[in-house]
């Protein structure tokens, strides 16, 4: 998500190229680090933030318990300083560092680390990501409604620097889900912010993380580097600028040009003059359709696979680099499942005659919802096609991005599309939407086989066979027809790295700012190096 390798190369390296040791060096000349990310203003609310933009420029202003290595993905010690679990796996306690402040030099303690996620289950703002916190003892109680005394809930500071964690069932992947923005600890006075469901988006938040937002606008985030972090030490950059555009034309001659340092947005990459700086990439990541299970003829397996079975998958998947028949990207231990890409309209119609669904006139329009994109209008049309040819009245219902995902949760539709990057390198990270609970299910799926398959899987002392119980629940989830998968997506970044280091490919997408910095560029084959050239300016 081989660290190892690229650490290798460069050990081999030193003796034919020293200047790689300047790499190394403290007083490297460094400078603001420009980067297009964001074609839409960002929710800088880490408790409310969805999507993938604002996960990589939440990485510069905040900090949880855990940071991702830039390389691998791994959990990394953040403002938890030391940790222990029990023999049961039920308890867990945290050290907070007692180097951690904020921003405005307010002491990060055990206290305001609970007090934050305490905020994160505030059943008023439903968060996106709360869920994943449903294994502490109380937090979906809380979250839903049920108790009301925070008192009871599993999150307990012991002193300044101690935090207890008891939960509900072992979950030996709790540092992968802390690296997470959504549990990066806010500030008590950003607090009142999260439950304002349109807040003014130019407030400038208190930082838990390694810089600061200096400005704000709807076109730019200019940052500087935040002296009271903790790591601040080992903070290279002394500012950043993170562009907000979708000016793809500008954005590249802008690159070419040499003042952006990075484009993760939009971007002509055909315009790239150097295509060694684009990166493409597998990412930790599936796009696919889904059914709204709640309501409707669909809200049954029979009637769901055989609109499955009638889909002209080759002809869906044809626009896809890498097509997927599954959910969960293949990792490494994890188990193969059969896929679904059976293309049999004759026996479609049977199993629909079997479920008893024959008097297509008096069952519901069947609603496709997408984004409103031309990318998912040719392929709903596919759909359509293909199940208005069994009998049903199908209607293509496009709405607009920014009001698309918060469409999501209402049974008014019968199929949605959504595109998932995994939020930590475990197929947990998707088979976690389609939990019961999950504050991330809106399929509005619900089987109790699958959740205890889940919780089974907690259990497991072997990581093979955790992986094996997954995979029982993901065969389950394919099984029952609840998503039509489509393709386990590419990232595209536009960068030079030869004068970074810290920006590393990997499978989740997320570069954290904190390890990025300019190093000595390095000389091609029988090229010297103009002196403004080795300094990467």
């Amino acid at each position: 998500m081989g660290k190892s390798c690229k650490i290798m190369l460069f050990a081999a390296a030193v003796c034919l190229f020293p200047a790689f040791i300047a790499a190394e060096d403290t007083d490297f000349p460094q400078s603001e680090f420009v980067a297009s990310i964001s074609s839409n203003i960002p929710d800088l609310r880490p408790h409310r933030a969805y999507n993938a933009d604002e996960a990589q420029i939440l990485t510069a202003i905040y900090e949880g318990l855990f940071v991702y290595d830039p390389y691998s993905m791994d959990p990394q010690p953040a403002l938890a300083e030391t940790w222990s679990v029990s023999p049961d796996g039920l308890e867990w306690v945290f050290t907070i560092r007692d180097t951690a402040v904020f921003s405005d030099g307010t002491v990060i303690t055990a206290q305001t680390v609970r007090d934050s996620w305490i905020n994160l289950l505030d059943p008023r703002i439903s968060a996106p990501y709360a869920s994943m916190f449903d294994s502490i003892s109380g937090a979906y109680a809380y979250r839903s409604g049920e108790l009301s005394d925070r008192n009871k809930i599993g999150i307990t500071a012991v002193d300044n620097r101690t935090l207890r964690v008891a939960l509900t069932s072992p979950a030996e992947h709790l540092p992968k889900i802390l690296c997470h923005h959504a549990f990066s600890i806010v500030h008590p006075a950003d607090f009142s912010r999260v439950t304002e469901s349109k807040p003014d988006q130019f407030v400038l938040p208190i930082s838990s993380g390694p810089f600061v937002i200096e400005s704000f606008t709807a076109d730019e985030i200019l940052l500087k580097k935040n002296p009271r972090y903790w790591d601040a030490d080992n903070v290279s950059l002394p500012s950043l600028k993170i562009l907000i555009s979708d000016d793809a034309e500008s954005i590249t001659a802008r690159f070419n040009r040499g003042e952006i340092h990075w484009v993760s947005g939009a971007v002509l990459a055909n315009r790239v003059i150097d295509p060694a700086s684009i990166k493409i990439t597998p990412m930790f990541s599936t796009e696919y359709f889904f059914f709204r299970g709640t309501w409707g003829p669909w809200a049954t397996s029979e009637v769901r696979n055989a609109l499955l079975l009638s889909v002209p998958w080759n002809a869906l998947r044809a626009n896809y680099l890498i097509p997927a028949k599954t959910l969960v990207f293949p990792i490494s231990g994890y188990p193969e499942l059969t896929g679904i890409e059976q293309h049999n309209p004759e026996e479609a119609a049977k199993l629909l005659e079997k479920a008893g669904l024959t008097d297509f006139a008096s069952i519901p329009v069947l609603v496709i919802r997408i984004p409103e994109t031309d990318h998912f209008s040719g392929m709903a049309e596919l759909l359509k096609s293909a199940w208005e040819a069994l009998g049903f009245t199908v209607r293509i219902e496009a709405i607009p991005y920014a009001e698309y995902y918060s469409s999501l949760r209402s049974d008014d539709y019968a199929v949605g599309v959504t595109s998932w990057i995994g939020d930590f390198a475990d197929p947990l990270a998707f088979l976690e939407m389609f939990r019961p609970a999950s504050s991330l299910n809106d399929s509005g799926w619900q089987n109790r086989e699958y959740e205890q398959i889940i919780t089974d899987a907690s259990a497991q002392k072997s990581p093979l066979r955790r992986y094996e119980k997954l995979a029982e629940a993901e065969k389950l989830l394919l099984d029952n027809a609840v998503i039509l998968p489509l393709s386990h997506n590419p990232s595209l970044n536009v960068i030079d790295t030869n004068g970074l280091e810290g920006w590393y490919a990997n499978a989740l997408d997320i570069h954290p700012f904190k390890f990025i910095k300019f190093v000595q560029k390095q000389a091609l084959p029988g090229v010297a190096l103009a002196p403004a050239m080795r300094y990467g300016l």
